[in-house]
């Protein structure tokens, strides 16, 4: 190669680079905001939030070794949710005065970070900017995922974290240095951690890392990432050995290995029906919504058929987009309680980018370019019709009336024997709680209740 064309390559180079860092720029700008706009007065303050934000503001030695109680009983196998709400507590909440949407702000600037890496994953994968950002977008403006990034919460945790992952494997980190395995691998591990229903996406992680370098006949890499695997997941399941020893009769996750136990011993039967159904619903309510379409299974079918004929050479887009597809199906099929929408947050990734490769996969590479062009374009003109339908639900308006009145009652400095509410609330909500983190003290003696209005305005009654 002459200089000539070295100097061309290296300009070229530097062209795709900035293009990369300018659209990705964008991108994290416009799904940061969509999710984080006017979190100060709408942020969800119920109990899983009151509780899990009062445990990030404890050091972080008192943390607990085990991860969120679950609403089926038990709690998840590790404490990496309470690793990384802990983490943005440190480094953003001193500009929130700690107060709990600090970890919404946190939770959907990694959310975004977790997008643009999903992007440049594909860009580069396919070469496509196109098909890229149709899945991000996609998948990004789903109003379920829209309400619930900035809250605090474990599934959204988890369903980052596996983002992460399903990213990092599309990077092909699983075939690279030996830091770049483990690395992809602990997030894959810490996703479950955060929430049991990404370990769809994290087997599907773990598979690709053994079994692409065995169809590349690679032994060296093979066993690498082999002994990896042990060395990640054990290390990360120190607390919760430590946890199990100290309490023994508390099983992690009683609803699942009961409902598990009870299919393999003939009690109960295996439920595939239902476990397409929830996974259909989920679909449909998750990224279809606020439409709903009858034909979902059909697309999803026809696109998992494409997919694995188009990309039968490549087992990274395989195992990333019909794995996790199939085994969240099977799984669930094995769990006798209800199946809400949320326990499918980490595969719906899966299933967008299955759509989407599928959809831009059959037609010639010009006519693809332009369908990707126009996913895009769809994309964005649906998007503000689906942040408003974010906007309907999972959102606490009065946050911003208790942030304000919490102010005023810690400024005046009268002490209080409590602080009462003049509207309803879920009764998991804890009128003091930013009022305690504000530095006030609720004092048993004092003759002065606070009284919150709608309004944020207090006023105040004598006890008795």
């Amino acid at each position: 190669m002459n200089e000539l064309d070295t100097r061309t390559n290296g300009r070229l180079h530097q062209t795709a680079t900035r293009r990369e860092i300018a659209v990705a720029v964008i991108l994290f700008l416009f799904t940061f905001a969509i999710r984080a706009w006017g979190i100060s007065t709408r942020f969800q303050l119920l109990g899983d939030q009151i509780r899990d934000w009062d445990i990030a503001l404890r050091p972080f030695t008192s943390l607990p070794l085990v991860g969120p109680a679950t609403h089926v009983h038990g709690y998840t196998i590790g404490p990496a949710f309470y690793w990384i709400l802990w983490t943005i507590r440190v480094t953003l909440g001193p500009f929130f005065q700690n107060l709990p949407h600090a970890g919404g702000i946190g939770q959907a600037l990694l959310q975004s970070a977790a997008d643009v890496l999903l992007l440049l994953a594909i860009w580069r994968r396919l070469g496509s900017m196109w098909v890229a950002l149709a899945v991000v977008l996609f998948e990004a403006t789903a109003p379920f995922d829209v309400a619930l990034a900035a809250v605090v919460w474990n599934p959204t945790m988890g369903s980052m974290l596996a983002k992460v992952a399903t990213a990092l494997t599309l990077f092909n980190w699983h075939r690279q240095s030996t830091a770049k395995a483990v690395s992809l691998l602990a997030v894959a591990w810490m996703a479950v951690h955060a929430y049991t229903g990404a370990i769809y996406v994290t087997v599907a992680v773990f598979a690709t890392a053994l079994v692409d370098p065995i169809l590349a006949r690679d032994r060296k890499v093979t066993v690498r990432n082999a002994v990896a695997m042990v060395c990640v997941a054990g290390a990360l399941q120190v607390p919760y050995v430590a946890y199990r020893f100290s309490h023994p009769n508390e099983p992690a996750m009683a609803a699942v290995t009961g409902s598990v136990a009870d299919v393999l011993s003939g009690r109960a039967s295996v439920r595939f029906g239902d476990s397409v159904a929830g996974y259909l619903r989920a679909v449909n309510f998750i990224e279809v919504r606020p439409w709903s379409f009858a034909f979902t299974g059909w697309v999803l079918v026809a696109s998992g058929v494409v997919v694995a004929f188009r990309y039968r050479r490549d087992l990274p887009i395989l195992m990333m987009t019909i794995v996790p597809t199939v085994l969240c199906i099977a799984g669930y099929a094995f769990f006798l309680s209800g199946l809400d929408n949320y326990y499918y947050f980490s595969v719906m990734p899966a299933a967008v980018l299955m759509v989407v490769l599928a959809i831009t996969a059959i037609l010639p590479p010009r006519a693809s370019r332009m369908l990707a062009l126009g996913l895009v374009i769809a994309a964005m003109a649906i998007a503000p019709a689906r942040r408003s339908d974010a906007m309907t639900f999972h959102q606490m308006r009065e946050y911003g009336a208790i942030v304000h009145a919490s102010r005023v009652i810690v400024n005046r400095g009268t002490p209080v024997r409590a602080i009462r509410l003049d509207f309803t609330l879920p009764p998991t909500n804890d009128p003091e709680f930013v009022y305690r983190i504000l530095g006030g003290r609720i004092d048993p003696t004092s003759p002065w209740v606070a009284v919150i209005l709608r309004s944020g305005e207090v006023t105040y009654r004598v006890v008795g």
